[in-house]
């Protein structure tokens, strides 16, 4: 500013001096969203790299042109009105006293005030948006300790899909097609359990029977049955997924086509349609088997079907295990077109996806596994949309903490180079170098102070918005508010450090001879 008065002064034109002015920050503008642009790209491309199947059509996602357009638009009204300022301030100055108050450094406590008030707001912003990302962390690592009723670790799961020539086979050919399968792939060294599944899957997808009880009339239509989530399966099924057997029994190779039906239930099913009751023992009809009655001999705790953070709010939860081998002929038929095969291995599944595929080669060429995926990989997908939320969360808090600091070190190092004087005197007079530090700290950590207090008010207020994210915290989480308070502080004074290590090593004679 010093130099545009002194250049006025001189008679320089104010107009051509405003022009200047004008012109170096729209070139500052347009060179930082240049940078920002390139970053955009970077990031998209970054995210969509971390998260490839979090959002639907995700190959359509790029840098928008309207957004593109918008983002330099709004770039260089920045740049024109951040040199605005300053051009009509030296337009419109008193020159003589402007030049006595730049020599002097007198009148700076406006400036002061105005870039206080600016690193503040910065300091906030940056609270604010750490609140938000460190909330979101919580709440994901609160889900991954959530018990989904499995075991997803050393899970694989895919489809497959017999040759074509079994395509209008009779049942009982499609039922020794799998069970040859099935020996086949516990076979494979490194398989400690396998199972034909179809109907729902855990996370995945959903399917539902309708049944009424025993002793009970048959209802007059489907609306008036029970609804429950099939899942048919094999005997090794539950020890692939590692769920336990609360009471009762699990499944046999003896429970096939020959034998009578029998079912297994989860603990909602039992607590809503035999409150205060064993229902190991008891029977049902089952409207997908033709009506035919079905034993229930046991009862394994409830799985999540519906999501980690959403299962318990939806209204259909019940879950009914049926054997595979039991399937009515009319459904078997079907099957041969596509069939789930779960399969836990004794060490990680990356290696044995290969052993797999070759197994199934060697049976036929033309027998197909498609949708390959671990069970972590089911449950991370279900995930997606937070972690999403929280990567970009946790990007701007970054951006906004950098920026936060870079501007707590702009005004502090200003700050001395206007009291360089004031700090020679104070030396010379006796102070010592850690009298110095302490004043140039104490003006940094103010700043720094108030702008938290700032930040953790609105914070508390607008981290409510976020109720519809968050699992099993609160959206004023004293965890994490602190934690980021004190992040921020430590990053504050840590800007102020440097310009004050510098006030405190200032030489009194240079100061004193300063401007």
């Amino acid at each position: 500013m010093r130099e545009f008065i002194i250049r006025v002064a001189l008679g320089a034109e104010r107009a051509r001096l405003m022009r200047q002015l004008l012109t170096e920050s729209v070139l500052l503008a347009v060179v930082g969203a240049g940078l920002g642009l390139l970053l955009a790209s970077w990031g998209t491309r970054a995210a969509l790299g971390v998260l490839p199947s979090a959002l639907p059509r995700a190959e359509e996602i790029g840098l928008d042109a309207r957004v593109l357009i918008f983002t330099v638009g709004v770039s260089l009204i920045a740049g024109i009105f951040s040199g605005l300022a300053p051009a009509l301030k030296t337009s419109r100055s008193n020159l003589h006293e402007n030049l006595q108050e730049a020599g002097r450094g007198t009148g700076a406590g406006v400036r002061h005030r105005g870039l206080s008030a600016f690193v503040v707001l910065e300091t906030a912003m940056a609270l604010i948006l750490l609140a938000g990302a460190g909330l979101m962390i919580r709440a994901l690592a609160q889900l991954w300790r959530v018990n989904p009723g499995f075991d997803p670790n050393n899970v694989l799961t895919f489809g497959i899909s017999l040759p074509p020539t079994m395509n209008g086979a009779s049942a009982a050919a499609i039922r020794a097609a799998f069970r040859a399968v099935d020996e086949k792939f516990k076979a494979v060294p490194g398989v400690e359990a396998a199972s034909m599944s179809w109907g729902a899957s855990p996370l995945a997808y959903d399917d539902e029977w309708l049944f009424w009880l025993e002793g009970q009339p048959r209802p007059a239509n489907q609306n008036d049955m029970g609804w429950t989530l099939d899942y048919v399966v094999e005997p090794d099924y539950f020890k692939a997924m590692r769920i336990p057997l609360n009471r009762g029994r699990l499944f046999t190779p003896d429970d096939n086509e020959h034998s009578p039906l029998v079912v297994v239930i989860d603990e909602v099913f039992a607590h809503k349609f035999f409150p205060n009751q064993d229902p190991v023992g008891r029977r049902i009809y089952l409207d997908n088997a033709d009506g035919k009655l079905a034993q229930i001999i046991g009862v394994v705790p409830h799985v999540k079907q519906w999501g980690l953070d959403s299962d318990d709010t939806q209204s259909l939860r019940a879950q009914l295990y049926f054997p595979f081998m039991q399937l009515p002929d009319r459904a078997m038929a079907t099957s041969a077109s596509g069939l789930g095969v779960v399969l836990r291995s004794t060490g990680n599944v990356s290696g044995l996806l290969n052993s797999i595929q070759r197994a199934n080669r060697e049976m036929s060429s033309h027998q197909v596994i498609y949708s390959v995926q671990t069970m972590n990989e089911v449950v991370s997908i279900t995930l997606a949309g937070r972690r999403f939320a929280m990567i970009l969360l946790a990007v701007f808090a970054a951006l906004a903490l950098v920026l936060a600091g870079v501007g707590i070190y702009g005004v502090i190092a200003y700050v001395v180079g206007q009291r360089t004087q004031e700090i020679g005197i104070r030396m010379a007079l006796g102070a010592q170098r850690g009298d110095v530090l302490r004043l140039i700290l104490a003006r940094g950590g103010k700043l720094t102070l108030i702008g938290v207090g700032v930040g953790l008010g609105a914070a508390v207020w607008l981290t409510r918005l976020m109720n519809s994210l968050l699992y099993g915290i609160r959206s004023t989480d004293p965890l994490t508010f602190v934690a980021v308070a004190i992040v921020l502080t430590a990053v504050g004074l840590g800007a102020c450090y440097i310009p004050a290590r510098r006030a405190a090593n200032v030489d009194p004679m240079v100061a004193l001879r300063y401007e």
